[in-house]
């Protein structure tokens, strides 16, 4: 068996875990019956784990599609289908890049470079940045899809970024070209429904996920 097949094998069996999934439902402050859905939902779809040969890069894949898939809040026979639709949304507003456009990324990449970010910080033992992760939809079926990622700095302003399922039609810019800054100050989503995870719980889960694989072939 390659190593790539064992570290595959090594976070299946890690998501089939009962104490895996009570461990998550308590990091992220969710109902069990949320999180067994979900992983059940992504597993049998074949979905995760993911076939990435880095083990850092897998895990962390692994986990914002799980992540993405509790916080759909489907029916269960519907998470494997609305959970990629989270994945692909791509950047719309960047407040990182206040004057200027961004490139071009999806919320999946965007999330999993936080997760591998957190992992590598936290062998440095320092504090990795507080992040917030909030996922909305337009109505009851879906039709527009949202994700938002919050970074908070000492002493700063918020810094926010904003993926969809398609290209938002953002309001007239006074002058004729928005500042992302205040733009965050004015555009308001257009979301009926939604689930945010805060910094800590969602700190929480990721370190969750690189525990789980300690000493075993998926180790980071």
């Amino acid at each position: 068996m390659s190593d790539e097949a064992r570290s595959n094998q090594a976070r299946r069996k890690l998501f089939e875990t009962q104490g895996f999934r009570r461990e998550v439902a308590e990091r992220l402050n969710l109902d069990p019956k949320m999180v067994k859905a979900a992983v059940n939902a992504l597993v049998v779809a074949g979905a995760v784990p993911c076939t990435r040969p880095d083990n850092a890069e897998a895990l962390a894949m692994d986990g914002v599609w799980l992540l993405l898939g509790i916080g759909s809040r489907v029916r269960p026979d519907a998470i494997a289908r609305v959970t990629p639709r989270f994945a692909s949304m791509t950047l719309q507003i960047d407040g990182d890049r206040p004057h200027g456009t961004s490139a071009a990324t999806t919320f999946e990449d965007e999330l999993a470079s936080i997760f591998k970010t957190t992992w590598t910080v936290a062998t440095t033992g320092a504090m990795p940045a507080v992040q917030g992760v909030g996922l909305h939809w337009t109505d009851g079926r879906g039709t527009i899809l949202f994700g938002t990622i919050d970074r908070w700095e000492r002493g700063g302003p918020r810094h926010r970024k904003v993926f969809a399922s398609e290209t938002l039609a953002l309001p007239p810019a006074p002058g004729g070209q928005w500042d992302f800054v205040h733009l965050m100050d004015s555009f308001r989503l257009p979301a009926v429904g939604g689930i945010s995870f805060s910094p800590v719980p969602l700190l929480g889960y990721i370190e969750l996920l690189a525990e789980g694989v300690e000493e075993t072939a998926a180790a980071l």
